[in-house]
């Protein structure tokens, strides 16, 4: 695979542009392309099949663009479609965020006996169990708590997260969370949507640690490829919804203009 070329990232929506934000901070001479499914979106509350078929079409998308490696930089996708797909693209390097988050709660736990982690993500991630077998094979003596959250994703989609202390967006966090106040000390944020929301979970929980798996991700990705070398990296984005919608959250989360252009899966 040409070194040059870009990396592929893909996600539900605008979640993960999270991780696209570190991928950037950790390799600037990076060129991406990013599809967000944002007409398909949430992925939430879809089973394991559909999650398979649009995963397969995104990459697909992705290698006809030629990218030198795929990121499913969407906890469910990661959760439940992984390990099918690597086997179907196995001339394509693909890195998921799951395991990388699981790692980097183990290295953690490693160092604090004293942490007590909750683990949050989508519907579908959580029954999965991936990250809390991921965890307990190497941390048994962990507690981990694990919620879902089905309506962070859709109010991020939404926009709402671009509003400062948004009310719904603190009361649904005030609704999946509060009675677990007191109760842990770390955050793993399972879903790349969920950064966005950092603020309604602190006022939640009080000051507890956050467990960004886009920075774990970004890290797997770097270990996976050959450095590029490009004078002007550039990022293409691409979506299956609205693109002007898309591109007007985009430029909230990456801070500059990001004019995304349509495509059909």
């Amino acid at each position: 695979m040409n070194k040059d070329a870009p990396i592929g990232v893909f996600d539900s929506g605008v979640g993960g542009l999270t991780v696209v934000q570190e991928i950037r901070r950790l390799m600037p001479n990076e060129s991406i392309v990013y599809v967000g499914d944002t007409a398909r979106a949430p992925y939430g509350g879809k089973d394991t099949e559909t999650l398979i078929s649009h995963g397969r079409e995104i990459i697909n998308f992705l290698v006809d663009k030629n990218v030198k490696i795929v990121v499913m930089a969407c906890g469910t996708s990661s959760s439940t479609s992984y390990e099918i797909l690597l086997k179907e693209f196995c001339a394509t390097p693909i890195i998921d965020t799951i395991r990388p988050a699981a790692s980097e709660l183990v290295r953690i736990a490693q160092t604090r006996p004293e942490l007590k982690p909750v683990f949050i993500a989508t519907a579908a991630t959580v029954k999965s169990g991936l990250f809390a077998r991921l965890f307990a094979a190497q941390c048994p003596q962990v507690e981990l708590f694990s919620r879902a959250c089905p309506l962070f994703a859709p109010m991020v989609e939404a926009g709402l997260s671009t509003e400062k202390n948004n009310p719904l967006l603190q009361f649904a966090s005030d609704n999946y969370l509060a009675d677990l106040k007191g109760k842990v000390n770390a955050l793993v944020l399972g879903c790349t949507h969920y950064p966005l929301v950092q603020n309604a979970l602190t006022r939640t929980l009080g000051d507890i640690t956050f467990i960004n798996p886009a920075t774990a991700t970004a890290l797997a990705t770097k270990a996976a490829i050959t450095p590029s070398q490009f004078a002007i990296p550039e990022i293409n984005y691409y979506t299956s919804g609205d693109p002007q919608k898309f591109s007007e959250i985009a430029r909230f989360i990456m801070g500059k203009e990001c004019n995304a252009k349509p495509c059909c899966l």
